[in-house]
């Protein structure tokens, strides 16, 4: 009986263990940003991990926070595409122009062949009025990725600008 009432006592020690243990780490999964930030501190060279964590904030609407990430990613790894693309994506959401300017292009250096990144800076282009430079990455968008993701709108796009032109 001794044998049986210690066999109880362990196991449910060790689910008590367990399901405190799950119930700890699930407070790190409630969101992306605090998924995000419990992986920058564990792992504090993880390029990737600013990245996300950049992106979790600027969902948010905290794009100065996101920026700083970003900034953290391509510290680490100086030709990170996607971290000045969603530098970019942040600048251009405070209305920084020329600093989201940058980071489009800077995105496109480092991967030229990067379609969001045309498409991007192509839509930023066409909010700020620049429509020929707009056509140009849109179009280069549609030739790197003609079934993608964003093409409808980008055929969208450039069909309004054409409309435009035409009714001059």
């Amino acid at each position: 009986m001794e044998q049986r009432v210690f066999t109880i006592i362990v196991f449910l020690t060790i689910i008590s263990s367990l399901t405190y243990l799950t119930y700890e780490r699930n407070k790190v999964w409630r969101d992306d940003v605090s998924l995000w930030e419990d992986v920058v501190e564990k792992a504090p060279d993880n390029a990737r991990a600013y990245n996300n964590l950049g992106r979790a904030y600027g969902e948010r609407g905290r794009d100065l926070e996101a920026i700083e990430e970003f900034k953290k990613a391509v510290r680490i790894l100086p030709n990170y595409a996607l971290a000045y693309l969603n530098m970019a994506v942040a600048y251009s959401k405070l209305k920084m122009t020329p600093d989201a300017e940058f980071y489009y292009k800077k995105a496109i250096e480092f991967y030229p062949d990067f379609p969001e990144a045309h498409y991007n800076y192509g839509v930023f282009l066409h909010s700020v009025q620049r429509y020929e430079d707009a056509r140009q990455y849109l179009n280069i968008y549609i030739k790197l990725s003609p079934k993608g993701f964003f093409a409808p709108s980008v055929y969208k796009i450039l069909s309004d600008m054409d409309r435009k032109n035409d009714g001059k």
